[in-house]
């Protein structure tokens, strides 16, 4: 037996027994691939072993360690029988106190999502009166109406800067599927667009700033039109406000 096979020795008798922790007979087979010293000493292992096996003559057990031993066997092989459990009353008030919490911590988080939307709301249209103020302060604002069948506003524009600010009303909520368009109306009579907005539920009027990439003179009118919510490359719905500069 070489030297590699050392680790392997003390191995090798209890391997023949089958007494070997799983994880070194792993190890030890891995090394039986290969060694044909280890494996010739196994053989002669496995030898003694069955020898002793067989020794002795069988010895049939008394009877009452056999009936012993059957009465075991079948013991451990009856299913066990189905037991009720009855959940102590502290268990019960500690679930039914947690339900209560989940249904409270739901309806708080509603609650808040709804009180930042407001919030978000309320402060983008605190943005846009004071965008409409320092139009109405700055030289040469102007002040138009904007008329519709069913809806009016009011623009508020400087012809020379690059942002106006319109205050609808009248206008119908749509569905989510569809918003308003801003058009600018140019003087060959293309339009661009100025932004899409939609009105809040409950809200009385809708005040949208309307940015532009040249001055409002370079235009002659506006117009809001009903579009896909992603928005349209020009005009496809109808007509709710127009106005003429």
């Amino acid at each position: 037996m070489n030297a590699n096979c050392q680790p392997f020795r003390d191995l090798l008798p209890a391997y023949a027994l089958e007494a070997l922790d799983p994880d070194e007979a792993r190890i030890l087979e891995t090394h039986l691939k290969t060694c044909p010293d280890c494996q010739a000493s196994l053989e002669e292992y496995r030898a003694v072993s069955e020898g002793l096996l067989f020794a002795l003559p069988p010895k049939a057990p008394p009877p009452r360690v056999r009936a012993r031993l059957i009465a075991r066997l079948a013991a451990a092989q009856a299913p066990a029988p189905s037991v009720r459990r009855a959940w102590p009353i502290w268990q019960l008030a500690g679930g039914l106190a947690l339900a209560v919490l989940l249904v409270l911590n739901v309806s708080t988080l509603s609650q808040l999502q709804t009180l930042q939307r407001q919030q978000g709301t309320l402060t983008k249209q605190l943005q846009t009166s004071q965008t409409a103020l320092a139009l109405v302060a700055y030289p040469e604002g102007r002040t138009l109406a904007v008329t519709g069948q069913q809806a009016a506003g009011t623009l508020i524009l400087n012809s020379e800067l690059k942002s106006g600010v319109l205050f609808a009303w009248g206008l119908q909520i749509l569905d989510e599927a569809h918003a308003y368009q801003v058009w600018l109306i140019q003087p060959d009579g293309r339009r661009v667009s100025g932004g899409l907005f939609r009105p809040e539920p409950g809200q009385p009027f809708v005040s949208v700033v309307i940015p532009s990439a040249r001055p409002f003179s370079d235009f002659t009118g506006l117009g809001v039109t009903v579009e896909p919510s992603g928005g349209s490359p020009g005009p496809t719905g109808p007509k709710v406000l127009g106005a003429s500069f």
